[in-house]
Order: structure tokens, then C-alpha cells, then sequence
């Protein structure tokens, strides 16, 4: 099947609060509007306008995790890797601040953490991924006393790792775990490690990056 002919194909969508209960032309709902949710919904609408599309996201922004490590590195700024969705919203998608809590297939239903669900006949699921700290031994009582940051979702933890570099006396460790593959990302780490060291070598430069993978 094309793409086109798939996407034609998507079907009827109730928005509750948002649409009609009985709609009259055909209707996307994606949940999760992060890289892959927003570009999904943002070329349904490019390939075919006549189609509904329904962004369901919790946050009122996007932050780039990847581009965050140029806030680590001093040469960009959260507000930088920070977008709001009114670019989706000038191309008719309608984006709904709310939390998938469920998904009945049978019934073609979503379940919002606000209350209400969500009826459609496609959907597309791209949530992102969460963290399991419990895999390794004290990392999550550390984390939650602040005294290790991971920051590898992009926001606050951004935010307070680059102060703990900028406050990090002159001939400070910086020490950066990479775990056994696979993992999301790979280039991740490394490019953390590169710009932390930029950053090491423009205003610290007695300091230094650890990194145990390395021999």
C-alpha cells in the first residue's frame, strides 16, 4: 500500500471538547509530540489537508534532548532548543495539553489523564522512552539528592548540571558513565563529553572529563 493510499485511509476520530462527535472526514490522532509525533502529524497534514489530525502531548513545548548538550557546552540557551506547537496548530493540526493513560484497540479509544477519551480508526503512538535508575545500585537516591544529574531529558536537569559545571572549582572531575550497548542514542554521551570539554578548555582549564569506558 502507498503511503498516501495508508493515510487516506485513516478514519473517524471523536475529539471530546474539541470536534464533533460524528465527524465528517477522516481523522489522525498521534500521542506524543516529541521529534517523531510532531512530524508525523505535521506531513499527514502537508499530504493531504482534508485529513483531522489530533496532537495529544502533556508538555506546552518541545525541548530538543539532543541539542542540549550545547547548553552543557555554553553555546546555546534553553530557550534556544525550546518550540511551542503554533507552527502544527497554522497547519490545522489540533493539538490537545493532555496525557494518553490508555488505549482500548477493541473499542479504538484513548484514555486522557483529564477525563474524556479520544474514539479513532488510526492512531499513532510515539510517546518518547523513560528512564530505569533502579539498574544500577544508589544511582536513584543520588539523582533525587541532586547530587547526580543525568540531564538527559532536556529541561530543569539541563538547567542545574550547567550551573554545577559553571560553579566547579578550576582543576575540577567531571566523570560521565557511558552504559554497555544499546542504548538510545549513542553519539549522546560522546558529544556530551566533547562539549563539556570545549567548555573545560574556554574557562576551566585545569579541569577534566572522566570518562571509566575509556581505557
Amino acid at each position: 500500500m502507498k503511503r498516501r493510499d495508508f493515510i487516506k485511509l485513516a478514519g473517524a476520530v471523536s475529539l471530546a471538547g474539541c470536534a464533533s462527535t460524528v465527524p465528517s472526514k477522516a481523522r489522525v490522532v498521534v500521542i506524543g509530540g516529541g521529534f517523531g509525533g510532531a512530524t508525523a502529524a505535521k506531513y499527514i497534514r502537508m499530504w493531504d489537508p482534508t485529513i483531522d489530525v489530533v496532537l495529544v502531548e502533556r508538555e506546552g513545548n518541545f525541548t530538543s534532548c539532543p541539542i542540549s548538550n550545547l547548553v552543557l557546552g555554553g553555546y546555546s540557551s534553553m530557550q534556544d532548543i525550546s518550540h511551542g506547537y503554533d507552527g502544527l496548530r497554522r497547519r490545522g493540526v489540533q493539538v490537545v495539553r493532555d496525557e494518553a493513560v490508555a488505549i482500548d484497540a477493541a473499542k479504538k479509544t484513548v484514555r486522557l489523564a483529564r477525563g474524556g477519551d479520544l474514539s479513532y480508526e488510526r492512531l499513532i503512538v510515539s510517546p518518547g522512552i523513560d528512564f530505569n535508575f533502579g539498574e544500577i545500585q544508589g544511582y536513584e537516591a543520588a539523582m533525587n539528592g541532586g547530587r547526580v544529574l543525568h540531564a538527559w531529558k532536556a529541561g530543569a536537569q539541563t538547567v542545574a548540571l550547567r550551573q554545577q559545571l559553571e560553579q566547579m572549582r578550576d582543576g575540577g572531575v567531571y566523570v560521565l558513565s557511558i552504559p554497555l550497548a544499546p542504548y538510545r542514542c549513542p553519539p549522546g554521551p560522546y558529544e556530551r563529553a566533547c562539549q563539556v570539554a570545549a567548555y573545560f578548555k574556554a574557562k576551566k582549564p585545569k579541569s577534566k572529563v572522566l570518562r571509566p569506558d575509556v581505557a
